[in-house]
C-alpha cells in the first residue's frame, strides 16, 4: 500500500538459519511465558538472493522449546497493539499471540509457529482458502467496529499522504495522472475494513487446511480493495514481477471468493471498479521511482508494470466517463 515490502528480487527465497542459544532471545522469552521453558534450537528467519551470496536477515526466530515452538519477532508497538486489541478477541486465521516484552523503544512478541508454506506458488485451493481468511476479518471490522477503537487511527492518514506524494511522480503521465486521481477521489470515501498493509504472498502461511495471516505490523482500517488488489497484483505466470506465480483463473477465484463471502457487499460492478483503482496504486507504487528518475537504468519489472498500468488507466478511465 505504501512500500512496505517493496522487494525488486525475481528469485529469492526463504530459509531458517540456525543460530547460537542467544543468551538476549532466551531472556526474552522467559520474560513473556513466565514458566519454566528449556530452548532447544533458536533458528533465525533469513531471505536469499539464488545466484548470489546476499542474504537478508530478519529480527525474527522460530525457537524449539520442550513443551511447543515460538516465533519471536522485533516489531513495533503498532502490531503488539493490533494483537491484543483486536486479533487476538477473534477466531481468525492468524497465528497465537502469546504477548510481548517491550526493552526500550524495541518491542518483541512471541507468536504460534505456523507449520506449512507460502503461497509463491500459488494454487486454486490457496486462492479459496486465502478468500475465506481474510474475509472473516473484512466481516468483523467493515466500516470501524467498536473493537478497532481501541487501535491507533492515523494509518490511514499516513496512507493518503503517500499516496498523494507518489501522484506527484505522473506529471508527465497524463492518461496515468487521470487515472490515479479517480483512484485518489475513491479512497476518501470508499469503505473501509481491517486490512493486513502488505498482504503480498510471503505474509500467509498455507497448512493444507487454511490460510494463515501473518506479519501485522502495517495493519489498520483501511479500504477495503487494497489488500485484495496487493495479493493479486504481483503474481504472474512467468515470473517477470516478483517471485510469485499467480494466473488468472487463480486470480478469478479469490476475487469472486471474496465477494461470496463479504456479508456488506458493495454492488458488484463498483467491487471490481475498487480493485481495478488499487491494483493502479500497486503499479505506479513499482514503477514510482523509475519515473522520478527517468535517465536511470531501470529495473526489469518496469515494463510490465508501465504497460498494466497504462491498460488500467484506460479501463478506468472509459468505465468512470460513461458513469458520469
Amino acid at each position: 500500500m505504501d512500500s512496505p515490502s517493496k522487494i525488486n528480487e525475481t528469485h529469492s527465497i526463504s530459509f531458517l538459519e540456525k543460530v547460537n542459544l542467544d543468551i538476549k532471545v532466551i531472556s526474552i522469552m522467559r520474560k513473556i511465558v513466565q514458566h519454566p521453558l528449556k530452548i532447544l534450537k533458536i533458528e533465525q528467519f533469513c531471505e536469499g538472493l539464488v545466484g548470489t551470496k546476499e542474504i537478508r536477515r530478519y529480527n525474527c526466530y522460530k525457537v524449539t522449546t520442550n513443551k511447543e515452538i515460538y516465533v519471536l519477532k522485533k516489531t513495533t508497538i503498532q502490531e503488539s497493539e493490533i494483537y491484543e486489541n483486536f486479533l487476538s478477541k477473534h477466531s481468525f486465521s492468524v497465528p497465537t499471540y502469546y504477548g510481548k516484552y517491550l526493552d526500550c523503544t524495541k518491542c518483541w512478541i512471541l507468536l504460534e509457529f505456523i507449520e506449512g508454506k507460502d503461497l509463491r506458488n500459488f494454487s486454486n485451493e490457496m486462492a479459496y482458502l486465502c478468500a475465506e481468511s481474510i474475509t472473516e476479518i473484512m466481516n468483523e471490522s467493515w466500516m470501524n467496529k467498536e473493537d478497532y477503537k481501541n487501535i491507533k487511527q492515523d494509518r490511514f492518514d499516513k496512507y493518503m499522504n503517500r499516496i498523494l506524494r507518489r501522484s506527484e511522480c505522473l506529471k508527465n503521465e497524463i492518461e496515468l495522472k487521470k487515472a490515479y486521481d479517480k483512484f485518489i477521489l475513491r479512497q476518501k470515501d470508499c469503505p473501509r475494513t481491517f486490512c493486513n498493509g502488505d498482504f503480498l504472498q510471503f505474509n500467509a502461511i498455507y497448512n493444507k487446511r487454511r490460510v494463515v495471516l501473518i506479519d501485522w505490523a502495517f495493519g489498520g482500517m483501511m479500504p477495503y480493495s487494497l489488500d485484495i488488489a496487493r495479493l493479486i497484483a504481483h503474481g504472474t505466470e512467468n515470473r517477470i514481477t516478483f517471485p510469485f506465480y499467480m494466473n488468472d483463473e487463480q486470480r478469478r477465484i479469490f476475487v469472486d471468493t471474496v465477494y461470496e463471502k463479504l456479508i456488506i457487499k458493495p454492488d458488484y460492478n463498483r467491487y471490481l471498479l475498487d480493485i481495478k483503482l488499487s491494483l493502479l496504486n500497486e503499479c505506479i507504487e513499482f514503477i514510482e521511482e523509475d519515473l522520478n528518475h527517468p535517465n536511470e537504468i531501470r529495473d526489469v519489472s518496469f515494463e510490465y508494470y508501465y504497460n498494466t498500468a497504462l491498460n488500467l488507466s484506460n479501463e478506468i478511465n472509459k468505465i468512470i466517463e460513461i458513469d458520469e
